[in-house]
């Protein structure tokens, strides 16, 4: 992060007064200072130029440390690079500026041969070499690390062993020993730089986004289209809900064929910093959209079926029945009734971005989504329809233009391929017509979900509705004697 100029004014300030004041008494105060009563004490005299010479160059050194931290590392690199200077090198320069204060005042204030100081320090250096090799090694991994810049503070990274179990992580720090990582799970986890550096790291913040996959297996009955079909459906959905508009779709293709059924892998993109929840939230979405086809994941047969179920190949008349009736428009009609709204049913499949309505037709058919994934665009009659809506199995679209007559207020078109339901008008009609009193239920749902938002029940739009309805679809002359 770049420094504030004031503050690094104010953080410089102080050792350069110091410091230009310390230098200056010795400059131009002479032997000043001895009027203070101390000039006829040689040992005094001494030990205070010992003082002030220390001083003065750990000031000096005070000073370079903060020139070179705040202006030149906070301040020049920080810009040019676009992210702060590890900690880990900030340090090591922080010592040798320190370690190069000390010699000079060791040779200017006490006239010490640096050779002797030198020769002393390597030795010293050799048994402490000796004795902290293992911390050494961390610190010298820890600048190879900085050094390489294969990975930065803040970069999303993958490490691990040949055999290891995998850890995915934000690197937090590179200190002088250690390297501290956030895993995905909000833990802090610390491994010593020697071993971080052994491991196979894969930074995932070199690029936008990380390539996984998930595996499902489904019963060998159901066809593979319609498997695939479901499952990019259930994977886009889980997708969108975690990064919004969801770019590229994700592949589905048969992995392996087992005793239990087909092994289906679902290939997706993700960015870095969704991982931790893309997995989980995929196969939640799977079990719910295989739910939603009266399907689920396949387990370990317990006997032979060798006649295969109907139910495998689409959604029976049972599922059909259930699907609507989930519906709020439908909620609180009878199963029974609902069978006759089915027999006017009709599967249609959709490729990807296929319009299924387009907004300014007709409201001939009720569309219900049985399989896929579906978005409206933008409105030709709504001012307010910049985000688009997402249709999931079991939602019905636009149904209040098929119920009032009403022309479509949006495009809808299919986002996966997808298993639509369409019910003609005939059968709406139909259905009214087998029982009259179904008509001013499926209005009053209509009115009540309408005004969900404002929870204030409109009697009065509520009648304009019932009235519309009822010349859309008049009773018939058996139903009404």
């Amino acid at each position: 992060m770049n420094s504030n100029p004031k503050d690094t004014l104010k953080k410089l300030l102080f050792p350069l007064l110091f410091a230009g004041g310390v230098f200056g008494i010795f400059y131009f105060g002479g032997d000043a200072y001895q009027a203070f009563g101390i000039a006829a004490v040689d040992s005094t005299t001494k030990m205070l130029t010992y003082t002030l010479g220390v001083c003065g160059f750990m000031a000096l050194g005070l000073l370079v440390n903060r020139v070179v931290r705040l202006v030149i590392f906070d301040g020049l690199v920080a810009r040019t690079t676009g992210m702060p200077v590890p900690k880990l090198l900030s340090q090591i320069t922080s010592l040798l500026i320190f370690i190069v204060t000390i010699a000079a005042c060791a040779n200017i204030v006490f006239n010490q041969d640096l050779t002797v100081l030198w020769a002393a320090s390597g030795v010293a250096g050799l048994v402490l070499g000796m004795a902290l090799k293992e911390l050494l090694q961390d610190v010298f991994a820890g600048i190879a690390l900085n050094i390489d810049r294969t990975v930065n503070i803040g970069d999303f990274v993958q490490i691990h062993k040949a055999g290891d179990e995998k850890i995915i992580g934000q690197l937090v720090e590179i200190s002088w020993r250690s390297t501290v990582i956030k895993d995905t799970f909000g833990e802090t986890i610390c491994f010593p730089n020697s071993k971080f550096s052994a491991f196979t790291i894969t930074n995932f913040s070199t690029s936008q986004s990380s390539g996984r996959s998930v595996t499902v297996t489904i019963d060998g009955r159901v066809p593979t289209s319609r498997a695939m079909r479901i499952l990019q459906s259930a994977a886009l959905d889980a997708l969108t809900e975690i990064q919004g508009q969801y770019g590229s779709l994700p592949t589905v293709g048969i992995k392996t064929i087992k005793n239990d059924g087909v092994e289906y892998l679902i290939n997706f993109e993700i960015s870095y910093n969704h991982l931790s929840e893309a997995t989980w939230k995929i196969q939640q979405a799977v079990i719910l959209h295989l739910a939603k086809a009266g399907l689920k994941p396949s387990g370990h047969k317990t006997g032979e079926d060798p006649v295969a179920d109907a139910s495998f190949m689409v959604p029976d008349e049972t599922r059909l029945i259930g699907l609507i009736k989930s519906t709020s428009i439908f909620s609180n009609i009878n199963s029974e009734d609902l069978a006759v709204l089915v027999k006017y049913a009709q599967l249609r499949t959709y490729p990807t971005d296929r319009v299924v309505v387009q907004a300014g037709e007709a409201g001939n058919e009720l569309f219900l989504v049985l399989e896929g994934l579906l978005y409206s665009g933008n409105s030709r009659f709504n001012t307010n329809s910049n985000l688009s809506k997402v249709y999931r199995p079991g939602d019905l679209f636009d149904p209040v233009a098929s119920m009032l007559g009403n022309v479509h207020r949006v495009t809808i078109q299919t986002r996966t391929p997808s298993l639509i339901c369409e019910i003609s008008n005939a059968g709406i009609q139909a259905l009214f017509n087998s029982n009259p009193e179904i008509l001013e239920k499926v209005a009053r749902n209509i009115a009540e979900h309408s005004n969900n938002a404002e929870m204030i029940w409109d009697e009065e739009k509520y009648q304009a509705m019932l009235l519309q309805m009822r010349h859309l679809f008049p009773p018939s002359i058996r139903a009404v004697s």
